[in-house]
């Protein structure tokens, strides 16, 4: 909070008189407290202390640097600072009066946006974070009772509970969650909540509209922001109206303890609703913990003594004077387990004060209209698999989405083993390739609802396609015809290509950072084979020397259950053109051409895979074409040498071997299907000449033997 150090000094000694003591620990935090500020009030009188609401444990801040630009507008932090006071004069009336023993339930919304990656967490991880969020504030946290000594019986049970909202502002039954795609989802918090919110309102699946901050809290989880930010919020404030702009942000890996969350971060949601319940840290309305210049402020709360702050486990801080309460869940320490007397009361206060219209939340009309009154009925049927295609013999785990309060289910599973299931969350094995429908009846007892996805499991040949393999993409429609995109980004270019008229496009310009964007094949016989090369040509563009793009081709040989990377390219390898600052389209010099040669062994499946993995670093447009399988197993590669040079290569008329090292022993050419098309024997020379202008168009593999080894050589023939 922001106010001037005279004015503290003021408030600590008013609210001794209205503040209940309940232990001999009370008294003395008390008297140090006042002591401290007495020291610095003189001096300090004319100074007002501007911070802001946000937490990050370990993790950088940013929001404070926006309000403090904010309120070096005269007029709004005239008005931050009337509103303080009134919710200082209401927390006074409130202990007047006598409140405890009212619990207040505020209806709680959480808005994933994301753009398909870890960042959409699963509605299990939200449900442990609002399990710990409720645990904290009504303090059946296992470890309340574990506190320093010096705090025994003074962990407070702040009377307030977060209820999922079960009814959308539209009056449609939903789970409490909604779901926005976006790119957005990593843009930094610093700068990009108000994109976030704008795409929450127009795009996510239960209702596109504002969700009032006077009816719910809305809670915002997002990715992994650029400037580090964990969480954020602000204080209550009539300048945000009812707009979503008065919600907490969270980062994904910051919500509850499972999934991507932790134990270490899982209680930042709690420290976040203690900010938006106008708490601030336990020393003071910054976001700087540990410096000395800390002392001189406070949070203004009478039973938190003064600290500097930490940001790890000290329970032996006194470096204001009286021992600090690390163990506060708005100190930034680990081991944070309590909210104090002093705290309930002050959030208690700003829940059922006017300013920031949160005293609408927990009134019975509101409880109603969001559904947050009593246990909702059932009311939608829903499921999902991560693992929509498969190949036969393959299982797949289906997850149930319903709402709300279902008691018992009922699969139906066409060309599943088992076909009929009870339980909530059944695995089922699809032996025959087709294409299935699943169907879904569940109850709660009094209603049953039914739901039927049709085509939704494909179940792929366990023996995959022939090789050789060979993809220009000259036929697909769209990608989806032959092969797996995990982003709508990926789509066939007609533009572009290297032969042919087309190629495949990933629209990397408008892609986000960090997010991995990968092209997965359909299955791939191997099983004759001990070796095979995968050859493809790209075309990549940096957008600026700062871009940190990695692509990976990874390989399968359990039909996509596991990948390993067959080769790894960096960004100063990616790039075949200069850096532009438009969508990148490649001219027909900048296609490079790729051989994999370690697809051996365990890969020579009948269900091979392998896919193309694009790790955004803010670059350009990523082009693919000219995608080739062949047998290396007949070549009898015992070894490949880097000494060994073809050139031309590409060529029309002649091609030249050149050994750098060793005489060459033997020459032979086969083409894609092991057929030898030229065998050159008994050399003893470093360099031969062939004529080639005969050859049929396509790609060749080029066997040359030396005194050390075997090596091949891929070569394209150009035609005619």
């Amino acid at each position: 909070s922001y106010r001037p150090s005279f004015h503290y000094f003021y408030i600590t000694l008013r609210k001794f008189f209205y503040f209940q003591l309940d232990n001999y620990c009370l008294v003395n935090l008390l008297v140090n407290k006042i002591l401290m500020n007495a020291l610095f009030s003189i001096l300090l009188a004319l100074l007002v202390c501007v911070g802001y609401s946000q937490h990050s444990i370990g993790v950088g801040c940013g929001q404070h640097r926006l309000l403090r630009e904010m309120l070096k507008s005269p007029e709004r932090l005239k008005i931050h600072l009337a509103e303080q006071k009134i919710l200082e004069e209401h927390e006074k009336k409130m202990l007047a009066q006598k409140t405890k023993g009212i619990v207040y339930t505020i209806p709680i919304v959480f808005h994933v946006i994301h753009n398909g990656g870890i960042e959409n967490i699963s509605d299990a991880q939200i449900l442990d974070g609002l399990n710990v969020l409720n645990e904290d504030f009504r303090k059946l946290n296992s470890d309340a009772s574990t506190v320093n000594p010096a705090f025994q019986g003074l962990p407070a049970d702040v009377e307030v509970q977060f209820v999922l909202a079960t009814i959308a502002p539209d009056g449609s039954c939903f789970s409490g969650i909604t779901r926005t795609p976006s790119p957005n989802s990593y843009v930094s918090n610093f700068s990009g909540g108000n994109d976030q919110i704008n795409d929450i309102i127009n795009g996510n699946d239960v209702y596109q509209g504002n969700w009032s901050s006077h009816n719910y809290l809305n809670v915002v989880v997002c990715g992994n922001p650029s400037d580090g930010v964990a969480g954020y919020t602000n204080y209550p404030s009539n300048s945000f109206g009812n707009s979503m702009n008065a919600s907490i942000w969270m980062r994904h890996d910051y919500v509850g303890t499972i999934g991507t969350g932790n134990s270490l971060g899982g209680r930042t949601l709690t420290h976040e609703a203690g900010h938006w319940l106008n708490l601030a840290h336990t020393w003071g309305s910054t976001n700087e913990p540990g410096l000395a210049s800390n002392c001189n402020t406070d949070d203004n709360v009478i039973d938190t003594p003064n600290t500097i702050g930490t940001t790890w486990c000290n329970q032996n801080d006194t470096s204001c004077g009286p021992l600090g309460n690390t163990e506060n869940y708005m100190n930034y320490a680990s081991c944070r387990k309590m909210f104090t007397p002093g705290q309930a009361n002050r959030m208690r206060a700003a829940l059922t004060s006017s300013v920031g219209g949160r005293d609408n939340l927990w009134q019975t009309s509101n409880l109603i209209a969001t559904g947050t009154l009593s246990a909702p009925t059932l009311c939608n049927v829903n499921f999902e698999t991560n693992k929509p295609v498969i190949c036969s013999g393959d299982s797949v785990a289906f997850t149930d989405l319903s709402f709300h309060n279902i008691s018992s289910w009922n699969w139906d599973f066409p060309g599943g083993s088992p076909s009929t299931s009870n339980l909530q969350n059944p695995t089922v094995v699809y032996n025959s390739p087709g294409v299935f429908p699943v169907t879904l009846t569940a109850s709660d007892g009094n209603t049953s609802i039914s739901e039927t996805k049709n085509n939704f499991i494909g179940v792929l040949q366990g023996l995959g396609a022939p090789i050789p393999f060979q993809e220009g993409f000259e036929n697909p429609i769209s990608v989806d015809d032959n092969w797996f995109p995990n982003s709508s980004l990926w789509e066939v270019s007609t533009g572009s290509s290297s032969s042919g008229n087309n190629s495949i496009k990933l629209d990397n310009f408008n892609g986000t950072s960090n997010y991995k964007y990968e092209l997965e094949s359909n299955t791939i016989d191997l099983s004759n084979e001990s070796a095979v090369t995968i050859g493809f040509k790209y075309a990549f563009a940096n957008t600026s020397s700062s871009n940190t793009d990695q692509f990976q081709i990874l390989g399968s040989w359990d039909c996509g259950e596991t990948w390993y990377v067959r080769k790894n390219i960096s960004n100063s390898q990616l790039t075949t053109a200069n850096i532009t600052g438009f969508p990148y389209s490649p001219q027909p010099s900048h296609w490079k051409q790729v051989y994999i040669n370690n697809i051996i062994n365990s890969f020579c499946v009948e269900n091979f895979k392998f896919k193309f993995s694009l790790k955004s670093g803010g670059g350009n447009n990523l082009y693919i074409d000219d995608i080739n399988i062949f047998p290396s197993s007949s070549l009898d590669v015992n070894q490949l040498s880097q000494s060994i040079e073809a050139y031309p290569n590409p060529s029309s008329d002649l091609l030249n071997i050149k050994s750098t090292e060793y005489p060459l022993k033997q020459v032979t050419v086969f083409d894609l299907s092991g057929r030898a098309v030229a065998v050159i024997e008994n050399l003893n020379s470093k360099l031969i000449s062939l004529k080639v202008s005969s050859w049929n168009s396509g790609l060749y593999i080029v066997k040359v033997v030396t005194s050390i080894g075997t090596s091949i050589v891929p070569f394209e023939k150009l035609g005619p």
